[in-house]
């Protein structure tokens, strides 16, 4: 009978710098939001809360709470995290109001302030036609982050129609 033993074996990936970055975004938020619903309509804001929390220190993964234009409840889960095979941040969203599930892909700036994600989604004013979108994710300070939703239009310049500003509960 062997009575040798053996070490476990660590297996898993290792948070790095990058994965460092997400923690920012870690906690209970208050989430205020302005919607440009299209040229010539006024803006809408709504409320919500969103709870971020860390999953083993390589993802941000957040559950929130708001309403749409008009009062529907909404419900959305999203998910980012730095992707060591691409070298990039990747991210996704769903949400209780769509069926789309909303993939991005990019980089932090320089600074580290800045995190830029691009994405492919439905054209919200052409049935069956596709849209790039841009999330512009800054940190301001440890309670408050801002996120920019821009698309592009045809003419291939970016349109704001979304900015939601977290401030830490």
């Amino acid at each position: 009978m062997s009575t040798q033993t053996t070490e476990p074996v660590e297996m898993g990936t290792k948070p790095i710098r990058e994965h460092e970055w997400l923690q920012k975004l870690v906690g209970e938020w208050r989430v205020e939001t302005e919607m440009s619903m299209g040229p010539g309509q006024p803006k809408q804001t709504a409320e919500g809360t969103e709870s971020i929390k860390s999953l083993g220190g390589l993802w941000a993964c957040g559950e929130g709470k708001t309403s749409m234009p008009g009062g529907a409840p909404m419900t959305y889960y999203a998910a980012l995290g730095y992707d060591l095979t691409f070298k990039e941040y990747r991210g996704c969203w769903i949400a209780s109001v769509s069926s789309h599930l909303w993939q991005k892909a990019g980089n932090l700036s320089v600074d580290g302030r800045v995190l830029t994600l691009d994405g492919i989604g439905p054209n919200m004013e052409k049935d069956g036609e596709t849209s790039n979108y841009r999330d512009v994710f800054e940190i301001i300070d440890e309670n408050h982050f801002r996120m920019i939703h821009s698309g592009q239009g045809d003419d291939g310049s970016w349109q704001v129609f979304m900015k939601a500003h977290y401030t830490r509960r």
